[in-house]
């Protein structure tokens, strides 16, 4: 944990380092604490992401290349940082938190639960599926490879460039803290948007933030929607700052932020559109017109790289969504209506707030709801007669929240909403805060109670790994206990020789130690099955293709989870006449169990025993 912990210190280090010296080469001068945490910081990361690109390129995304330049960059820095360092800094980050106790002990408690729930073993299955898996692979072969049946190899990657690095120094580990580190983007980014209106009080926006079930959720584990929210939320303020100053070097910094945040995921283009849409209101003046263009320049030159790249691979920029509009692959299951729970009408968008809010598991889970907070103070902007800029941005972030649910209704697609609903929310309840009436204390009491319940969700969400903080458990063993795919691949790597190729129903590959692919997403891409081939010539066409063992579990009952049995049924015949040399019923921190059973797909009918080679 402590390696984990210091290898996030550099990248910080490093991350400020190398964005601070192109906000300087832009001519900005950021004062403000929340403003270096929401500019220079993602600034620098991203740069680190994308020089991570041109090296993936070239064939040289190297672990000894990621220690020399990460270490550089932090030792450069920390000696730079080190006269800086002191009481008057300190006093500095003391007085930018406004002298606020009870919302600074709110922030505190939500990002500390959010960084122990980081510090835990990863079990996330998307984590496992994509966000670890494609720079594991990247690491691997040292480029920018393209898996057919990994498709999430042509994504926007930025973040995941960023975990090559975690991955390279330390492990999973350091993937989750690099992802709390970016919810501490979006803080300094939502108090950052708030300053106009809510000057010394402007962290009471983080504090909302970053309380956000959703948020502090994201913030623990190695995924990319915390990292989208906070992106996109500097690339506003950076809007922000252009609009109040206008100048071709702010439009140029505000671009490269809008680059980023595309790079991070898909949602960032309507986020980024929209951002353009409000430019051209007033792009009839030469200066903004040609700072406007200088920014959409900027932002495609620093983000369209991944769009290229999925065109190039895949004949489709956003593989592999809309193939029906842009062509080449992809796959109409990833908007299929089952994605999208709300009825897309006019008036469900408009008070699509509403059943998020009372009903967040219908959207995406429980985990990822967006809490009590909005619903309950935005409809006050009318009553305090919110000013009109308040208006403008909450406007934009219901806009942004609208359009995206027109498609794939996630909530954790959307937190970049959140960044102007905080502000909002915080801006409500300041206006009336210091009063002293009994309605006002009512009221007070009912958001600290929302707030402390949402902190105390956060606090109370490490507690599985309790055992292990204080030492009286391994990571190994807490793997072991709540990730099957873990004590899968221990066996794997015990007993499969060195160039055995895995094929499997299990989505989740991070773990195995040799080449892996999911069955389903190379079915749907081969059509393998699909002519009503016979088990034994499935199998046949599994080994031509390079597989040598075929990794099947289906869960205990089929129904427990989203599973596809089809390749289960199809090989039934031929599975009860080859044993499996591997069998285990094993079950994950949600308590499902699933039987792995590992086929060699080159045996010979048999009737060993399967027990006498199971994982221990």
């Amino acid at each position: 944990m402590i390696l984990d912990i210091l290898f996030t210190a550099l990248l910080t280090i490093a991350g400020l380092t190398l964005g601070r010296w192109i906000t300087v080469a832009l001519g900005e001068r950021l004062a403000s604490t929340e403003d270096r945490l929401a500019i220079d910081l993602p600034l620098g990361l991203g740069a680190i992401a994308l020089i991570s690109v041109g090296l993936g390129q070239i064939g040289a995304l190297r672990t000894e290349v990621s220690v020399i330049g990460v270490g550089v960059l932090a030792a450069i820095g920390s000696i730079r940082m080190i006269p800086h360092v002191g009481r008057p800094r300190i006093r500095e980050l003391v007085d930018s938190l406004g002298g606020d106790p009870l919302w600074n002990a709110l922030l505190g408690a939500g990002l500390l639960g959010s960084f122990l729930t980081a510090l835990l073993p990863v079990t996330d299955g998307d984590a496992l599926c994509y966000h670890l898996q494609v720079p594991k692979l990247f690491l691997a072969s040292g480029s920018l490879s393209f898996d057919p049946d990994l498709h999430e190899t042509v994504y926007p990657l930025v973040v995941e460039m960023l975990y090559a690095h975690a991955l390279a120094w330390r492990g999973p580990v350091a993937c989750r803290l690099v992802e709390w580190l970016l919810g501490v983007v979006f803080a300094a980014g939502a108090a950052s948007l708030a300053r106009p209106w809510l000057g010394g009080r402007a962290w009471r926006a983080s504090t909302i933030a970053v309380l956000v079930p959703a948020v502090s959720n994201g913030m623990g584990a190695p995924l990319n929607d915390v990292a989208l929210a906070a992106y996109c939320t500097s690339a506003l303020a950076a809007a922000l700052r252009w609009e109040g100053e206008p100048s071709p070097r702010r439009a140029t910094l505000a671009g490269m932020l809008m680059g980023l945040a595309i790079g991070v995921k898909f949602p960032a283009l309507v986020f980024v559109g929209l951002l353009g849409l409000v430019g051209l209101r007033r792009s009839l003046e030469p200066k903004r017109f040609r700072d406007l263009a200088t920014a959409g320049l900027v932002a495609f030159v620093v983000g369209g790289a991944w769009y290229v790249r999925s065109y190039v691979h895949t004949g489709n920029p956003v593989h592999p969504f809309f193939r029906s509009f842009f062509g080449g692959a992809g796959l109409d299951e990833v908007l299929d209506p089952i994605k999208r729970p709300l009825d897309p009408t006019p008036l469900n968008l408009l008070g699509a707030l509403w059943p998020m809010t009372l009903d967040p598991a219908r959207f995406d889970s429980f985990s990822h709801q967006f809490g009590p907070i909005f619903l309950a103070t935005l409809p006050l902007l009318l009553v305090f007669r919110a000013p009109k800029g308040l208006w403008a941005l909450t406007g934009f972030g219901y806009a942004f929240l609208t359009i995206c649910l027109t498609q794939r209704q996630s909530m954790r697609f959307v937190l970049a909403a959140l960044g102007p609903f905080s502000v909002a929310a915080a801006w409500v309840v300041s206006s009336w805060w210091d009063r002293r009436d009994r309605s006002t204390v009512i009221a007070k009491a009912i958001v600290v109670v929302l707030l402390s319940f949402q902190a105390a969700l956060a606090l109370a969400r490490p507690r599985a790994g309790l055992d292990l903080f204080l030492g009286r458990e391994s990571s190994s063993s807490f793997l072991s206990r709540r990730e099957p795919t873990y004590r899968v691949g221990l066996w794997v790597d015990e007993n499969l020789p060195e160039d055995a190729r895995l094929i499997g129903q299990d989505h989740r590959g991070f773990y195995f130690p040799r080449p892996y692919t999911m069955e389903l997403a190379h079915r749907r891409r081969t059509g393998l099955g699909a002519a009503g081939e016979s088990a034994e010539a499935i199998v046949a066409a599994l080994r031509d293709r390079g597989f040598t063992h075929l990794i099947l579990c289906p869960p205990v009952p089929e129904t427990a989870v989203e599973f596809d049995p089809t390749l289960s049924r199809r090989l039934e015949t031929w599975t009860r006449e080859h044993p499996p040399v591997f069998r285990a019923d094993l079950s994950d921190a949600d308590g499902v169990v699933r039987r792995y059973a590992i086929h060699e797909l080159s045996a010979s009918t048999g009737t060993a025993s399967s027990d006498s080679r199971r994982v221990r």
